[in-house]
């Protein structure tokens, strides 16, 4: 029977810079590179598969996103990237239903931008949400996958509050530290991105010292001597 050990750390609050303020394949969705007016006025500033330079939720003139990018889904059905922006404008307006729905949807199709905030609506219980915290697992293992750091982030952070003990196939260790790696190398450089490595060192240490949380078939002996940790 595994034990857990629960660690506390001072960095655990810095989880919320990786948010930005603000299942799988139901069908197979092609997301054309064309930009369109609603990669414009709605792409998120730090989803991966943006083509069109990010909107800070402030400047979103919200109304006027929401009727452009339903008229492009509409023009493009299987495009999970502005199904995911159209989603985005959804919720910052309050059209919660429907927000949560589409961004289901987008993350079926494989968005990772999608997948991670969908895995939030889940963790964090929003109205209307399924309670199976192991949709959120499943989703922000394919958004860590998908070049989504902080999905890798929340990923580590519930894995060590135990969130995932009865989630099936779990993301093995040596995965999630070539995750959280990424994310590491993704910080800015210098001062900028002082905190959020820090809080990335933290968090692999913590992992470090809770193998136990980790299935024997997880991570070897030998594999867990050559794993470099900070």
């Amino acid at each position: 029977m595994l034990k857990h050990r629960i660690f506390f750390s001072p960095w655990l609050f810095l989880l919320a810079i990786f948010v930005y303020p603000d299942v799988f394949a139901e069908a197979q969705a092609s997301d054309s590179a064309e930009i369109l007016a609603c990669d414009r006025i709605a792409a998120h500033p730090l989803d991966p598969a943006r083509v069109a330079p990010g909107q800070p939720t402030g400047n979103i003139n919200l109304p006027m996103a929401i009727q452009i990018c339903r008229a492009d889904l509409n023009d493009n059905p299987d495009n999970a990237r502005i199904r995911y922006q159209y989603a985005r404008v959804l919720f910052y307006a309050g059209q919660f239903d429907e927000a949560l729905t589409e961004m289901r949807r987008a993350a079926n199709y494989g968005h990772a931008q999608a997948q991670f905030v969908y895995g939030i609506f889940v963790v964090k219980q929003r109205p209307g949400a399924p309670r199976d915290k192991c949709i959120a697992e499943r989703n922000w293992q394919a958004a860590s996958a998908g070049g989504r750091h902080a999905a890798a982030v929340h990923y580590a952070t519930q894995k060590l509050r135990a969130t995932f003990d009865t989630c099936p196939d779990v993301a093995a260790l040596e995965k999630l530290m070539q995750w959280l790696d990424a994310a590491h190398g993704a910080a800015p450089a210098g001062y900028a991105g002082y905190y959020r490595r820090l809080f990335i060192e933290d968090l692999q240490f913590r992992l470090k010292n809770s193998v136990d949380t980790w299935s024997n078939s997880d991570l070897t002996d030998a594999a867990k001597s050559s794993i470099n940790f900070r």
